[in-house]
């Protein structure tokens, strides 16, 4: 990668790291000045359609991510944990 476009990967994860606290705040207090009584239909309606549509999870998943990671360990893409913090 050049130069240029890792200078713009760093602004742009920078930028990133300085919004994501204060995009924290806006959302908390949008939820807390949220008038859930005045909504309460909408509310239950969501509510409803989640129970009548959802599918209930039979697993986490967390089966399924450590085959990704053992898989990516086999390949010859990964780096070997001790190259990784050679100097």
């Amino acid at each position: 990668m050049q130069e240029t476009g890792k200078k713009r990967l760093r602004q742009y994860v920078e930028r990133w790291k300085q919004a994501g606290p204060r995009l924290a705040e806006i959302k908390r207090q949008e939820l807390r000045a949220f008038d859930y009584t005045a909504n309460q239909d909408l509310i239950d309606g969501m509510l409803c359609w989640a129970c009548e549509h959802g599918r209930p999870r039979l697993a986490t998943g967390l089966v399924e991510q450590q085959r990704h990671f053992m898989k990516l360990r086999k390949s010859e893409t990964a780096v070997p944990v001790d190259e990784e913090t050679a100097p």
